[in-house]
């Protein structure tokens, strides 16, 4: 069965389908800044977060099956109840991480869950690859990179990033990378078959780049 994207649910990965290959990573190299005298006995906080590229650097073409070039930023925090017995967060949390940063991103692009479904259709996730690089703990802060990467007539394709991000009491430092990760989801009609994606949703995606590169 397909899991839906835009309600909460838990999902699981089949090994199957592992990405081994993964995303690569844009990381800049570390820049230190000019020494600077201290300010009330506090040091100033330098924090550091890749910046992720895409490969083709592409602008968002619906009707060509291209992606965004750029990524929408979600900021979260580890809760004690996503730990596992480790204390790191368990593996399959992070699925769940990814789906909010695709619900924060289709909302924000003007997709509502709720609208959708009063159409009878569904958007569905049919895929999911995830590749872990380092754990996340206890009250780790940590952002969420989601964008729109590619497109077919009834499919939308999304990659993930997810970056740890500093302590408060460290001077300088750089993002450290958690995760990557790919997800496909499918337009599905009432009898749960795939269909086009409807004409309004693809004008609100480019109506919602065109914003975007305007700012």
């Amino acid at each position: 069965m397909l899991q839906a994207l835009l309600s909460p649910a838990h999902m699981a990965v089949p090994a199957s389908r592992a990405n081994t290959g993964g995303l690569r990573l844009y990381r800049p190299p570390l820049l230190l800044p000019a020494p600077q005298p201290p300010n009330n006995s506090r040091f100033q906080r330098l924090r550091l977060v890749p910046a992720v590229r895409s490969a083709s650097g592409l602008a968002f073409d619906f009707q060509g099956g291209r992606g965004m070039s750029g990524f929408l930023d979600v900021e979260l925090k580890v809760r004690d109840y996503e730990l596992d017995q480790y204390g790191v967060v368990n593996n399959a949390v992070y699925a769940s991480y990814c789906q909010h940063g695709r619900h924060e991103l289709l909302e924000k692009i003007g997709v509502n869950a709720d609208d959708v479904a009063r159409t009878g259709d569904a958007l569905a996730l049919s895929e999911l690859t995830l590749k872990f690089l380092a754990p996340l703990r206890s009250g780790d802060r940590f952002v969420v990179k989601v964008r729109v990467s590619d497109s077919s007539a009834a499919r939308l394709y999304f990659e993930h990033f997810i970056f740890k991000l500093p302590n408060e009491e460290e001077f300088i430092s750089i993002a450290q990378p958690i995760l990557e990760a790919r997800a496909t989801a499918v337009w599905l009609d009432k009898n749960y078959r795939p269909i086009r994606i409807p004409s309004v949703i693809r004008s609100k995606l480019v109506q919602f780049l065109r914003h975007d590169e305007s700012h």
